[in-house]
């Protein structure tokens, strides 16, 4: 005779763990605000064949984002260096109700004037540039912009989730810009702070394990191997090239957050810093 399934009750803090488990397995934006998302539909990057053109705000090119978003600040140093006047939606991190149009469910989606939709920070980069002033080279065209714009995403935006969110006093700093988001509301900004706080403190203590050297100790090698790419002023010598809008948009997340002075301090991107902020306006 076959046996019935027998019931599995949980404690107070077990039912908690479990239900912050089934959360951030339900809900994983935190998650690819740092580090993107491989979900089984695949959704592309780059240029989408489809224009939306009824999703800018009032005709202007659109930017969908997050506050802090480090792959945000890539975008917005790049506009802010051209003097790109663009609209800005603020998207609710947690359940991102703004980007429900979109398959590609991440921040940032960048919709031009036109209605022409980029997904992805790196494929924004190069399509703004491609649009305008075209001075930096395009993918494949340059081996050492290309390594520095991926070391971008896959090395320092890993490097700085596990320094802003190494405990969870720090993730709730990081994450008090929500409470002043006119567009959420009560409760999305109250879940947002709170809730969000304790599951990036999750995320930075799986990001700190990607890494051999404790988080501060880590990021300033990481900035140590990335000042050996700038040549001259920038990356692109005497000009910023695509590694330079990718890097300083990350390290630009962490301004007045836990571990800045770690950048303000480093004795070569230190300087690079504060060029690319006056360059950019950002």
């Amino acid at each position: 005779m076959r046996k019935t399934p027998r019931m599995k009750f949980y404690t107070g803090c077990e039912y908690r763990r479990a239900f912050l488990i089934r959360w951030i397995h339900k809900a994983p934006s935190w998650s690819d605000i740092m580090t993107g998302d491989d979900s089984a539909e695949k959704p592309t990057s780059g240029v989408q064949a489809k224009r939306v053109p009824e999703m800018t705000v009032n005709g202007q090119p659109t930017m969908y984002c997050f506050e802090t978003c480090p792959f945000c600040f890539k975008v917005k140093a790049l506009l802010g260096s051209r003097g790109i006047e663009y609209s800005k939606v603020e998207v609710d991190p947690t359940f991102k109700t703004q980007l429900k149009w979109s398959s590609w469910g991440k921040v940032p989606i960048y919709v031009d004037a036109d209605g022409t939709q980029v997904n992805d920070s790196n494929h924004i980069l190069h399509y703004i540039d491609s649009t305008g002033a075209n001075s930096f080279p395009r993918v494949g065209e340059d081996s050492e912009q290309d390594r520095w714009m991926e070391f971008s995403n896959q090395i320092l935006g890993k490097s700085i989730v596990a320094v802003i969110y190494t405990s969870y006093r720090t993730s709730v700093q990081a994450l008090d810009y929500v409470t002043r988001v006119d567009n959420f509301s009560f409760g999305s900004r109250l879940i947002n702070k709170w809730i969000g706080g304790f599951i990036m403190r999750m995320v930075g203590r799986s990001r700190a394990k990607m890494f051999e050297l404790p988080p501060r100790e880590n990021l300033q090698y990481q900035l140590d191997v990335m000042s050996e790419g700038i040549q001259g002023k920038f990356f692109g010598k005497q000009e910023p090239n695509g590694a330079d809008y990718a890097n300083f948009g990350i390290l630009r997340s962490m301004q007045g957050l836990y571990g800045f002075d770690i950048v303000q301090n480093h004795p070569i991107i230190s300087g690079w810093y504060i060029g690319m902020q006056d360059h950019s306006g950002v």
